[in-house]
């Protein structure tokens, strides 16, 4: 494999000191090892090699492999989550948890100001929380297999759609690819997709979202709701 690949991979994620599984993409592991979500869709995850789609010591791992092959290894904190951080974990007033009608306990995870963190203690009135990533610190084992290369621009975007949980229909032509879809997609999520699709896949120069009833045109273009906006211009007297 290189950077620029588009590849589906399979994998079984554990903390190597417990053994305790964390991740698993085949629905038959996480029944397994007592970590199935009915609520998840399982099968085989995208990673775009070199986009920062997985960490380093996976990625590294997977440049070295070929579609098929499966194989297992440990990844050290540096290059998984890092180390833990002492200046992340925190002290919280405990009146931050009554404000939103929370009972804080040990092992409690939650999102404070907008981050994620899990409780470490309670006492006097003060709350511990970590802000740490949870596998911060450790040592992980990962059993990985390249399942499929993706390789034409229709199929990557396709990929990548499914990838945010976006159900839409895909044409890709003269470089453009038009993703429909039954309601609009959030801006900040077809930003996203549009700047991963122009700068990783061959292909694709631009992208274009747009609702079935803007396909229909029964709704007008943004882009002339845009220009409907601009005021006219006055004529010379």
């Amino acid at each position: 494999m290189k950077k620029g690949d588009w590849i589906k991979v399979h994998s079984l994620e554990r903390v190597k000191a417990t053994g305790e599984v964390f991740g698993a993409t085949r629905e038959e592991d996480a029944k397994k090892h007592d970590v199935y979500d009915s609520k998840k869709r399982y099968g085989p995850s995208l990673v775009i090699l070199g986009a920062g789609f997985i960490i380093p010591g996976v990625e590294k791992h997977l440049l070295q492999m070929k579609v098929g092959e499966r194989k297992s290894f440990d990844v050290i904190p540096k290059d998984a989550f890092g180390m833990k951080k002492r200046e992340l974990i925190r002290v919280v007033p405990y009146k931050k948890f009554v404000e939103k009608n929370i009972t804080p306990f040990p092992g409690l995870p939650i999102d404070i100001d907008n981050r994620h963190c899990k409780v470490l203690s309670v006492a006097g009135g003060r709350v511990t929380v970590d802000y740490n990533h949870p596998m911060a610190g450790k040592v992980l084992s990962y059993d990985v297999e390249i399942t499929g290369l993706i390789k034409t621009p229709k199929e990557r975007v396709e990929s990548l759609l499914d990838y945010y949980g976006i159900k839409g229909a895909v044409s890709v032509t003269a470089k453009k690819a038009v993703i429909t879809t039954e309601s609009k997609t959030a801006d900040f999520v077809q930003k996203l997709i549009s700047e991963t699709l122009k700068k990783w896949c061959e292909g694709v120069d631009s992208v274009e979202f747009k609702t079935k009833e803007e396909a229909k045109g029964n709704k007008r273009h943004p882009a002339k709701a845009l220009d409907a906006k601009k005021p006219a211009t006055r004529a010379n007297a």
